[in-house]
């Protein structure tokens, strides 16, 4: 990963990454360049508005109105970026009735695309106006303006005009050779004031108005504080003349405290009258501002204040991977997700930060991140032309000569297209392969483009709380990834210029660095600074032995003039593909310590000896005896927590009654004890492929709450009788304290072979129609859970993962079995029942968990897309969608359609019922009107809380839960983070055992894995198809394909791939990934060093015909062979590339369906080798013959014609194709790339 992005806009910053309480200095660098922004000094605009929440949300509801009102789309305003087709067509009009989804008052799937925003100001919620809340604009106002061209296009703030050129790189008004200090504090001041030469284009009145307030640009005013203190700030803080409010004073404190009014920024430096000399002192203060990227936040003291009367607003930050300038921020405040554009206004706060956020105008955000996009594209271009792209010429040659169906070649010489396939350039290939590749599942956020703006933008102006104990696994370097990229070309420069007579770079003396460069697995952290001490002894010195090891770190400090946080080394793990090393660097990445319990927490557990019989008839008086009925544990094989029992009986009325019988963890576990603080700390026990990383200490866990056979034990139990014809339970419900005695343990392979037909159980009194009857009847539970819409439902193992991990983990995601519906089933019957009677006793207390409604947009989007496939969905309600996906009859369909339709949806939380409103505390996904955790304590804590506040009320108010809101809601977002963090170690688990599965079986089948997949969404250059034999989604890229061109047909959402004929996808090198012609030349010049300049000459020359043989039209497999010859693993290449067949094209008829292969064809066309390639085949009939069964086995699945001699293949969703399947064990995590099998190449 290279440095993160440059910042962007005008964000605040901190000088200790820990420690919060800092000031907040004014924005200087917010709008223009002088907000930081990509901009020259001077151009674009001068002012980002904040906005009232109150204003920010009108704005969104009529940005809303007009994306809806006729099809209304917005213009796209200049050269936008290029945006891919991801259902836009098909999301603007749905074709079925817009679900009633309940309103929920905020949707948060990812950001929800809508038009732009009118001019804004300030956001502050509530009230003030004038004021630019949390801006370092201060009390700055407006002057009225009778310009008419703008001000109406917000009915609520008349006064707001255009103040300056969207023209960032040429703005007359605003001239380029000012100096840079003066840039760096521009912004507000400009405009308040009057300010001799060109004006702003703003309105008349604006200059003429102000001119009593002339003074010269950077002349400091007198601000009175409110101790009566009095202090000189820049004009461009505040304007003058006006009461400051609150939000300022903070600013302006925050400052002081800070620092940066001593003398910064003060004085005349930027008018005519400014001393011709500056003091040493102010110098090196003035150099210290330019070198200022960040300011630092509001102090933690004022933020309740501007939070409660909305001029910020808090939520979680999220990053998106893909594109690490963007992240959004998530917010019960507003329906929808906050953009923050750029790592300046994202101010250094990392993924899962709890932020303070002051909103912004819309328009102005997406302006200065088009006009950051556009200067990136011209910077391309001109390095390009300046040479710095290695093979331009080469990539303006035509790849199919057939027909001079030419390329179109970016002047980037990088980026082209071929019909709709776009050639990403290869920084963005390489984190594609990271991101996509190292994930089970895809996750994206929406696309935003001119069409598809934010709803709402922001800066961070504070990080409120942030995720505590923070660690990262990664990769240690001497230098940052780009200076080593640049470092290694200057040497390969200098090996060609001097050959290998020039001194190495070895050979000169190097200071020992002060820092070196930690670079974290995870794309969203920037790299961190780390001590070089703190490095291994030899690290500098031997730095690239070290180059596999994964370490440790943890970020320590931010200042505000570092674009990179230092941080320091914890540990170093091992050596990168050890399952152990890569096992402990993805909890270390999700905040999951060690497994080691302290001595402290181990010794304080007590309960010595105990037992039941030990205490008495006293504990037994107040609870249910169930130890006479026949109660029975149901746990995966070889679990030793034993959490819940059950018992099942027929009434004689025809009933059933079942009992649900959980571990009383309240009865050993205390609050505020080593334990719970512990238990508390970690938040959930984790559950990977290879290990267990537990909750509790297992003498706790394993055995004083463990439901062992013939032992009595203490528990909460829920027993109800319900028809097993319908489903229907009775109304008296029976829960409270209990003590049961267990009379055997099944587990899961025994209970689902019961299910299934056998017959064998091994525990008293439990029959086999015992169990098949409590399999029967949980069925009915779920089917009337549903609305009983349906039988005999199966499984939607990806929507309960929604809600919580799988235990005990599954090799593949959307594994399922009857014993899991049964368990689950009957948790879902204890948990609902329970949570009614928390809410009963405690309602603004209770401890619950909630799923949102789906986002509406992305949900009628998936509908629409699946109606028009003939899928007869209804999203009427949970209930009806979930029974109608039900009714697909192919599996793996099924699992197609629930892999998108979980990307509509949220994943469960917890909450604190007082938080919520009653109408939106449902459970979408479970459908259920509320619901809790309570039927594992052993490993998740909030089934603690609950047992907790479960014993309060069945105490009949002896017992008071004494816990606070305030407290609860903090450990609410605890719960919550671990959680998630939970499931996605987990994921990441199953995704590195499935990767060393998959290369186990590739070698053993020593030629490619192929594997069918499910198309999910095609794109214009791309598909995404769900793998189910191993339970992966990804993305095939037609950039990596042997493709002449691709063709995207919007309107039917097909994919044409152009095919190059006989070139397998396995063995096919894309043009800029190949071995470049200038490093053959390097090398060889450092071989030749010696030799004749005409010698030399000759071996250019050789090298120029090869190279200009590399580049035919359309490509043979010798050639693709030769290319692999310089790579470093000739012999996996080779043995992948191993009897590849060419179809012949003599004889070719035009026909929907290739001809089969002739053998002769495969001989005479195989890959050519030379006699010293130790991998020739030694059998030449084996090739042809596998190559026979792959084109029986997956020929059927494609769509195939041919037209005026070119080979077609239509890729539709919804539809089977064969995918080649790539592991790269080397990296860390390790990376599952897929390539489309090339259906002309079989």
């Amino acid at each position: 990963m290279g440095p993160p992005p440059a910042p962007s806009s005008g964000a605040s910053g901190y000088t200790d990454y820990n420690q919060q309480q800092q000031g907040h200095q004014p924005k200087h660098d917010n709008g223009g360049h002088g907000r930081g922004r990509g901009g020259p000094p001077g151009g674009g605009h001068q002012r980002r508005h904040s906005l009232a929440l109150p204003e920010a949300k009108k704005a969104a509801e009529l940005a809303q109105q007009k994306r809806t009102a006729s099809g209304f789309q917005f213009p796209a305003p200049g050269a936008g970026g290029e945006s891919s087709d991801s259902a836009a067509g098909s999301e603007e009009k749905p074709s079925t009735p817009t679900p009633q989804v309940p309103p929920l008052g905020f949707q948060r799937a990812g950001n929800i695309r809508a038009g732009g925003h009118g001019r804004s100001q300030s956001m502050a919620v509530g009230g003030n106006r004038g004021s630019l809340s949390g801006r370092g604009a201060g009390g700055f106002q407006f002057p009225q303006s009778n310009d008419g061209s703008e001000n109406h296009r917000r009915g609520s703030q008349p006064g707001h005009t255009r103040t300056s050129s969207r023209n960032f790189d040429s703005n007359w008004r605003q001239p380029n050779n000012q100096g840079q200090g003066q840039d760096q504090q521009k912004g507000f001041g400009q405009g308040g004031g009057f300010q001799p030469g060109h004006r702003s284009r703003a309105s008349m009145n604006q200059s003429i108005g102000s001119i009593g307030q002339f003074q010269y640009p950077g002349q400091p005013q007198l601000i009175q504080l409110p101790q009566g203190q009095v202090m000189m700030a820049p004009p461009q803080m505040f304007g003058g003349g006006q009461q400051l409010n609150p939000l300022q004073l903070a600013q302006l404190q925050a400052l002081q405290q800070n620092g940066q009014l001593n003398g910064q920024g003060l004085g005349l430096q930027a008018s005519q009258h400014a001393p011709p000399q500056l003091s040493a002192q102010q110098q090196q203060q003035q150099q210290q501002q330019r070198k200022t990227l960040f300011t630092p936040y509001l102090p933690q003291a004022n933020l309740p204040a501007l939070l409660s009367n909305g001029q910020l607003v808090a939520g979680i930050l999220r990053v998106n991977k893909k594109n690490r300038s963007d992240a959004y921020v998530t917010t019960p405040d507003l329906d929808a997700d906050i953009f923050i554009c750029g790592s300046k206004d994202r101010n250094r706060a990392l993924e899962g930060d709890y932020v303070a956020v002051e909103l912004l105008d819309v328009d102005e955000v997406w302006s200065q991140k088009k006009e950051k996009e556009e200067k990136k594209k011209r910077k391309d271009i001109t390095d390009a032309r300046s040479g710095s792209t290695a093979g331009t010429e080469k990539l303006g040659r035509s790849e199919s000569g057939s027909n001079g169906d030419r390329q179109e070649v970016g002047p980037d010489g990088s980026i082209r297209r071929r019909g709709s396939l776009r050639q990403r350039p290869t920084q963005k290939k390489n984190d594609d392969v990271e991101v996509e590749g190292q994930s089970l599942l895809l996750v994206e956020e929406d696309e935003i483009s001119d069409e598809q703006k934010p709803l709402y933008a922001g800066h961070i102006v504070a990080v409120i709380e942030r995720i505590a104990g923070q660690m990262f696994s990664g990769t240690l370097g001497l230098l940052r990834p780009s200076s080593q990229a640049t470092k290694e070309k200057q040497e390969a420069e200098r090996l060609a210029r001097d050959g290998a007579h020039g001194r190495s770079q070895q050979d000169r003396h190097q200071e020992k660095p002060k820092i070196v460069w930690f670079k974290p697995t995870d794309k969203r952290v920037p790299l961190i600074a780390i001590p070089t001490e703190q490095a291994p002894r030899d690290f500098v010195e031997k730095h690239q032995d070290y180059a596999n090891r994964i370490f440790v770190a943890c970020i320590k400090r931010w200042p505000i003039t570092s674009l990179h946080p230092f941080g320091t080394l914890v540990e170093q793990l091992g050596e990168m593909g050890d399952l152990k090393v890569e096992t402990d660097a993805l909890l270390r990445d999700n905040n999951f310590g060690s497994d080691e319990f302290s001595e402290a927490v181990l010794k304080s557990i007590g309960f010595e000896d105990w037992s039941v019989a030990s205490q008495g008839e006293a504990l037994l008086a107040t609870r249910r005896d169930f130890r006479q009925e026949t109660t029975f544990t149901i746990s995966p094989s070889g679990s030793k927590e034993l959490d819940n029992a059950y018992h099942f009986k027929t009434l004689p009325d025809g009933k059933v009654e079942i009992g649900i019988h959980v571990t009383d963890i309240a009865h050993f576990v205390k609050a505020n004890s080593l334990v719970d603080r512990e238990a508390k700390k970690r938040g959930t026990a984790v559950y990977l492929t290879d290990r267990l990383v537990n909750m509790l200490p297992p003498r706790v866990s394993t055995e004083l709450c463990a439901l062992l056979p013939d032992e009595d034990r203490l528990t909460v139990s829920v027993v109800f009788k319900a028809n097993p014809e319908t489903g229907a339970v009775d109304d008296d419900v029976w829960i409270g304290k209990s003590v049961i005695k267990s009379s055997g343990r099944l587990s899961y392979d025994e209970v689902d072979a019961v299910i299934q037909g056998g017959s064998n159980v091994a525990v008293p009194g439990i029959t086999a129609d015992t169990i098949r009857s409590l399999a029967t009847v949980t069925s009915k539970f779920r089917e009337a859970r549903f609305g009983n819409r349906a039988s005999n439902l199966p499984p939607l193992r990806l929507l309960y993962q929604m809600d919580d991990e799988n235990v005990p983990v599954e090799d593949n995601i959307f594994n399922a079995a009857p014993v899991r519906e049964l368990v689950e089933e009957l948790s879902h019957k204890a948990n609902f029942f329970v949570a009614r009677k928390i809410v009963a006793a405690l309602p603004d207390k209770a401890f619950l968990r909630r799923q949102p409604s789906p986002n509406p947009r992305r949900l009628n989007a998936f509908i629409d897309r699946m109606n028009r496939l003939g899928f007869g969905l209804d999203a009427t309600s949970s209930g009806t969608l979930q029974s109608s996906l039900c009714q697909v009859q192919d599996d793996d369909l099924r699992k197609g359609m629930e892999t998108l339709l979980v990307k509509a949806m949220q994943r469960a939380k917890y909450f604190v019922a007082g938080s919520v409103p009653e109408d939106q505390r449902q459970h979408y996904t479970l459908n259920l009107p509320v619901y809790t955790h309570f039927t594992n304590p052993s490993r998740r804590y909030t089934d603690i809380i609950v047992h907790r506040q479960l014993e309060c009320a069945l105490s009949d108010g002896t017992l008071e839960f004494t816990d606070d809101l305030e407290s609860l809601n903090k450990t609410a977002d605890l719960c919550n983070n671990k959680k998630d963090s939970a499931h996605n170690a987990q994921e990441q688990s199953v995704h590195i055992e499935a990767c060393r599965n998959m290369d186990k079986k590739r070698q053993e089948i020593g030629g490619d894995l192929i594997s069918e997949g499910i198309v999910l969404c095609v794109y214009e250059s791309a598909f995404d198809v769900l793998i189910p034999e191993y339970g992966f989604e990804k993305r095939v890229h037609c950039d990596q394909l042997p493709l002449k061109k691709a063709e995207y047909r919007k309107d039917t959402r097909v994919l044409e791939l152009y095919w190059e004929k006989g070139v397998p996808s396995s063995a096919y090198i894309p043009e800029d990934e190949r071995p470049k012609p200038a490093n053959s030349r390097a090398a060889q010049a450092a071989a030749a060093a010696r030799e004749a300049e005409a010698a030399k000459e000759r071996a250019r020359e050789r090298e120029e015909a090869m190279r200009k043989q590399t580049e035919t039209g359309t490509m043979s497999a010798d050639d693709v062979d030769a290319l692999f010859d310089d790579d470093d693993d000739v012999s996996e290449v080779t043995e992948m590339a191993a009897g590849v067949s060419l179809n012949s094209s003599a004889d070719r008829s035009t026909q929907s369906m290739p001809p089969s292969p002739t053998r002769n064809g495969h001989l005479q066309q195989g890959p050519h080798r030379t006699r010293s390639d130790p991998k020739i085949a030694t059998s030449t009939g084996d090739a042809p013959e596998a190559k026979l069964t792959n084109k029986e086995k997956y020929l059927r699945l494609f769509q195939l014609r041919e037209e005026d001699g070119e080979y077609i293949q239509d890729v539709t969703e919804m539809t089977r194709v064969p995918i080649i399947l790539k592991t790269d064990l080397s990296k860390s995590p390790p990376c599952l790339t897929i390539r489309s099998v090339n259906p002309y190449a079989l």
